[in-house]
């Protein structure tokens, strides 16, 4: 039985067409909702259905990224969560988080943004639940700047009017 928050609900429901972020998670996202597809489309009726989307949601991650001073150096991070019905693009700043007490290491994946962490041990699982899944997940990920990019980034061309 899939649970969803109400104003989650609301938000994946309601914007067809366009990139939106879910504004009620502690760390950056973008969502794209995708057209229904019969159970017998074709593999280029779902490429269709994908690719303008993965590239929209790959663009916002990577302007995210670039938005995020202290990013470190290298190839932008990302997961890929996709449903049948959305797909979810999530940047990260960091593929591991270092528990405060134990300093284990957990691997964050696409998994974990859905929700589903993987420990190895009992002492982690608990350790796990006093440092709460939403500051994990917002230490490997970035603030959000979606409503900046969505914007036009009209701060940016003010920027460059300025120089």
């Amino acid at each position: 039985m899939r649970r969803v928050l109400p104003d989650v609900q609301a938000q994946l429901t309601r914007i067809l067409d366009k990139p939106f972020a879910l504004s009620s998670l502690p760390y950056a996202n973008h969502v794209f909702r995708l057209p229904n597809l019969s159970n017998d489309a074709s593999p280029d009726q779902i490429e269709q259905a994908v690719f303008h989307p993965f590239l929209s949601l790959l663009d916002l991650g990577i302007s995210t990224v670039r938005h995020a001073q202290d990013y470190p150096s290298g190839t932008p991070s990302y997961n890929v969560i996709l449903t049948l019905e959305h797909m979810h693009l999530i940047p990260r700043r960091w593929e591991f988080y270092t528990l405060g007490k134990s300093k284990a290491m957990l691997a964050i994946n696409s998994l974990g943004f859905a929700g589903m962490i993987l420990v190895k041990s009992e002492a982690e699982r608990q350790e796990l639940e006093e440092e709460k899944i939403g500051t994990i997940l917002r230490g490997v990920g970035l603030e959000s700047v979606h409503d900046m990019q969505v914007a036009g980034t009209s701060m940016e061309a003010m920027d460059e009017t300025s120089s």
